[in-house]
């Protein structure tokens, strides 16, 4: 798609790579919409009418995007771990020092794109399809350009998402003037399922493909045809 890529990596360093990067995206992705849909499901038992509790509501999220983060730390290491075990040292450095652009670009990504729904609290709610948009565009393009390979599933999640933030700025967005009530329960409703659906949609496309790509290799492998 992008050219070769892992280009300073051998041949089979390179498929291992592809194929743990799939395996490894398609995984937090589906669990980040399983997670998200408990969020949603204790903030509505925990914030009645979606007033009052907000507290236990914020120490709930709180709880949940610390397992996100330690799951996607978690993994990224691990991932890291195998692949470099099979580079040489000339290999491993460049590696290493890819990933370290790779992540720095993540984290200053994911940080700016957050700060919209931070300095618009009330918004905040339907604001966040714009932020995870953002930061998966930003997956997409950095894996892309760092790495020479991406997956545009990642970036068709990214184009839906944003697709539903502009829909929802047309729809409900005054309401969040006007009815501020009404407007968070509806955001949070629509926010919420674009985001299950489009996660958990896009972790299953992108591990679906990576047993394909698996496949031929073990056929090739164990001569089968």
């Amino acid at each position: 798609m992008f050219g070769v890529y892992l280009k300073y990596a051998r041949e089979h360093v390179r498929k291992f790579w592809m194929v743990q990067n799939m395996r490894t995206l398609g995984m937090l992705m589906v669990m980040f919409s399983v997670l998200y849909s408990i969020g949603f499901i204790f903030t509505t038992l925990l914030d009645r009418g979606f007033v009052g509790a907000l507290d236990n509501v914020l120490i709930m999220w709180g709880i949940i995007f610390a397992l996100l983060a330690a799951m996607i730390i978690g993994s990224i290491v691990i991932k890291h771990r195998q692949t470099t075990l099979l580079m040489n040292k000339l290999e491993h450095s460049r590696h290493s020092k890819n990933i370290g652009i790779f992540l720095i670009a993540i984290v200053a990504g994911a940080v700016l794109f957050s700060l919209p729904a931070t300095l618009f609290p009330q918004q905040a709610t339907l604001i966040i399809l714009f932020s995870l948009g953002g930061i998966m565009l930003l997956v997409y393009l950095a894996l892309a350009l760092v790495f020479g390979h991406g997956y545009v599933e990642v970036g068709a999640a990214a184009f839906f998402l944003w697709a539903v933030f502009i829909i929802g700025v047309f729809t409900i967005g005054q309401m969040s003037y006007s009815n501020p009530p009404l407007f968070n329960a509806l955001s949070l409703i629509v926010s919420t399922t674009a985001i299950v659906i489009v996660f958990a949609m896009t972790g299953v496309l992108i591990l679906y493909r990576a047993s394909g790509e698996f496949l031929p290799e073990f056929r090739k492998a164990y001569r089968i045809k």
